[in-house]
């Protein structure tokens, strides 16, 4: 079977750019030794890449050895367009513009936001449509939008939310209509696990739980975001703890675990308990740092309770290590020593509670990291 020159061309082209954009500075001379391509076919894809403005020369390397002249090295243009990430939690929009290196360019959050069926397209649309406007122009400009959905994603579309109702809608071919770029939908939790792998990639297998209306988490398996054939892979918060008159959950069982332990169950609960229909979580969490019975004990429930997940969680996936992501876990400093000291089993021994990576943006990067990834192999 003869393969196609250009497909080659392409394909090489691709490389040489990934290596650049994920090791850092190249020489020519580097890249020809660690791609295995010669010098003078690195010289004509480095020449076309610095003509479409993709990659810089940047300054002076170390000689060889041998001596002779200092190499010019060669590194990404990270200015040559925007990853665009907007995370659409159960009373919030997210958005964030990153350069193509993966660093913050700006970010906005729109908080107390009620998330209608109606009109969630719209409104999304609206904010893409002030927040691109004010981005510097750049060769390439937005080169995709990633909408984070707390609810199951698969093959770009919405399957399942259990904390609104989105299912179906058509996200994708709406704003790409309206911005002429590639529109994506991924799961949270998916992108939080992404995040956390990009940071600690020492990690060949890991799981990242995302607590915030529901309770989700992103599964990495030998370097590689898990899924499922159904994209159902990681739906933690709908393992079954409470097995007698447990209550209700929108996915159509009951007992589920993000019916007891999810950010917004624990604050429902504890304001309910206080009278306080106006308490937010960060009142929740100093009370409790300050010992009120009340707080002490949602939280201590929900402690539990997400010990017993996580406890089959180790069962199920083996990983090396666990992160989770909320934002009481980052109010109280000890919440995943707690959970990780109700782990008795030896499917969690030795394996760490750690918090997430970059804190509440840590979606955001993990959606801006996909995106980037897509784009320099396209």
């Amino acid at each position: 079977m003869f393969t196609n020159r250009t497909v080659i061309r392409e394909s090489n082209e691709r490389i040489v750019l990934n290596t650049i954009a994920q090791k850092g500075p190249h020489s020519r001379a580097l890249l020809s030794d660690t791609i295995g391509l010669n010098k003078a076919t690195i010289s004509d894809i480095v020449k076309k890449l610095i003509a479409q403005k993709l990659i810089n020369e940047v300054g002076i390397g170390e000689s060889t050895n041998l001596g002779g002249r200092k190499p010019i090295m060669l590194e990404l243009n990270a200015k040559a367009g925007f990853s665009v990430s907007v995370d659409i939690g159960y009373n919030y929009i997210d958005v964030m513009a990153q350069h193509l290196d993966g660093t913050a360019y700006k970010r906005e959050l729109f908080p107390f936001i009620v998330i209608k069926r109606e009109t969630i397209i719209q409104e999304i649309s609206d904010i893409l449509d002030v927040f691109l406007s004010s981005l510097p122009k750049s060769p390439f400009g937005i080169v995709g939008i990633l909408i984070a959905i707390h609810g199951v994603v698969l093959d770009n579309q919405i399957q399942f939310t259990p904390a609104y109702d989105l299912a179906g809608l058509d996200f994708s071919s709406a704003l790409h209509e309206q911005f002429a770029c590639p529109v994506y939908l991924e799961n949270e939790a998916n992108l939080l696990a992404v995040s956390d792998h990009t940071k600690e990639e020492s990690y060949a297998n890991l799981v990242s739980i995302s607590i915030h209306s529901g309770i989700g988490s992103g599964v990495i398996l030998n370097n590689e975001l898990y899924t499922g054939i159904n994209g159902y892979a990681g739906e933690i918060g709908h393992m079954q703890i409470v097995t007698e008159n447990g209550r209700p959950c929108p996915c159509g069982a009951s007992g589920c675990l993000e019916c007891y332990a999810s950010e917004k169950n624990i604050l429902d609960t504890y304001q309910t308990r206080t009278g306080n229909k106006n308490a937010l979580v960060t009142d929740l969490c100093r009370a409790f740092t300050e010992k009120e019975e009340e707080a002490m004990a949602v939280i201590n429930d929900m402690v539990r309770y997400l010990a017993t997940g996580i406890q089959n969680l180790t069962a199920l996936y083996n990983p090396e290590i666990i992160f989770i992501n909320s934002e009481i876990s980052r109010l109280i400093p000890d919440f995943t020593k707690q959970i990780e000291s109700r782990l008795t089993s030896f499917t969690s021994k030795n394996i760490a509670i750690k918090e997430s990576h970059l804190g509440e943006e840590a979606i955001l990067y993990g959606a801006g990291y996909l995106i980037i990834q897509r784009f320099l192999a396209s």
